[in-house]
């Protein structure tokens, strides 16, 4: 619900102005017309406006679709990457492991060798 507010929050001080034409404000009933006219014409420019609104929140929607798509593919990507460099990260230690092991036992034959 918030996120169309944000979207068209940029956007409500040209809607209230839009939405509050200055009408003529006599009483007298040779001013109808005139106030009929001023209401007409607030209508129009109201609609213009609000299709001008949907018109733009119709491409913010679209940018939000293609920057979420985006997102999600680089997600996905990150995710691959991570996977890879934790199967990385465990054969690099069971080789360090076998490394340190090679590496005891060579010190103990070389410990023997010279005990000898």
């Amino acid at each position: 619900m918030a996120a169309w507010f944000t979207v068209v929050a940029p956007l409500l001080p040209e809607l209230i102005r839009a939405a509050r034409p200055m009408f003529t404000r006599s009483r007298e009933p040779s001013q109808i017309p005139q106030q009929i006219r001023e209401l007409q014409d607030a209508v129009d420019h109201n609609d213009q406006a609000i299709k001008t609104l949907a018109a733009e929140m119709d491409q913010t929607l679209a940018a939000l679709k293609q920057g979420s798509a985006q997102l999600e593919n680089t997600l996905q990507e990150l995710r691959r990457q991570h996977f890879d460099q934790e199967r990385r990260l465990r054969r690099l230690e069971w080789i360090a492991g076998a490394s340190g092991t090679v590496a005891v036992l060579a010190f103990a034959v070389a410990a023997y060798a010279l005990a000898r």
